[in-house]
């Protein structure tokens, strides 16, 4: 007797960037639901300047080094090596937020001493103890441009110097590498997305941003499913009937909210 497909009448609109989108998209049909691209965010690196290499030269002087996402440690590592540094040659107290950001720091070779057990936000990193008594220690934070200023503030109320090191940015997808746009937009209907899978405010506002009437508004419609809550809070704003929090951005998170 074959087993009933979970969320088979469902067809979900994936948001992830391009280049990580294939593992969700691969999830979600292999659960029996119909998986469309339309990433709504672009990853691009920041070309190194003199401060930025300053930084980067000197990151075994800082006590701790705290990698915000899995982006962060990707895009760091190309501009180390492109000063010919080796990314395993950090010996510094290395911290991480969530559990794709050390699988991406471990298979550069970086050796991650500090990541919360329970959690996947800056919340639970602060409630370490490695974190709480900072008074006079020199922390970089290597984030994207733009990035919350929660975990920066906090450490800095503890007595910590943080200093940036931004190495990418996010960026509304010049040229559309899923779904068209416009198709979407005039087609909604056609297309039918019944849920919308995104990892971040910016990718949720950006695909509110490039979509246009009639589509912006039967989008609205669709169950949206979140990371965070603040996040949650967005869609809300944006006119979202029904929105599910996953408990993270990770796949599987994700993926659970979708078969909730």
């Amino acid at each position: 007797m074959s087993k009933t497909r979970p969320v088979a009448d469902r067809v979900v609109l994936v948001t992830r960037p391009q280049h990580q989108s294939a593992e969700l998209i691969q999830l979600i049909e292999q659960a029996g639901a119909t998986a469309l691209a339309m990433p709504s965010i672009e990853i691009q690196a920041i070309a190194i300047d003199e401060p930025l290499e300053k930084q980067l030269r000197s990151i075994n002087r800082y006590d701790q080094v705290i990698f915000i996402s899995a982006n962060a440690v990707h895009y760091a590592v190309g501009l180390l090596q492109s000063l010919e540094i080796q990314p395993a040659s950090i010996h510094t107290a290395v911290a991480v937020i969530g559990k794709a950001t050390r699988e991406a720091a471990e298979k550069a070779g970086i050796s991650v001493r500090i990541q919360a057990a329970q959690g996947f936000n800056s919340a639970a990193l602060l409630a370490l103890p490695e974190l709480q008594q900072l008074k006079d220690k020199r922390i970089l934070l290597i984030r994207g441009e733009g990035g919350l200023e929660v975990l920066a503030d906090e450490l800095s109320r503890r007595g910590a110097n943080v200093d940036y090191a931004e190495v990418y940015r996010r960026c509304i997808p010049v040229f559309d590498s899923g779904l068209n746009r416009q198709q979407l937009s005039q087609q909604w209907s056609q297309y039918a997305p019944t849920d919308i899978l995104v990892s971040s405010n910016e990718s949720l506002q950006n695909l509110y941003d490039m979509l246009e009437p009639p589509g912006q508004q039967e989008m609205l419609k669709a169950r949206l499913i979140v990371p965070s809550q603040r996040c949650l809070e967005l869609g809300h704003r944006l006119g979202f009937e029904c929105i599910n929090q996953a408990q993270s951005a990770l796949n599987e998170h994700m993926l659970g909210a979708l078969l909730n």
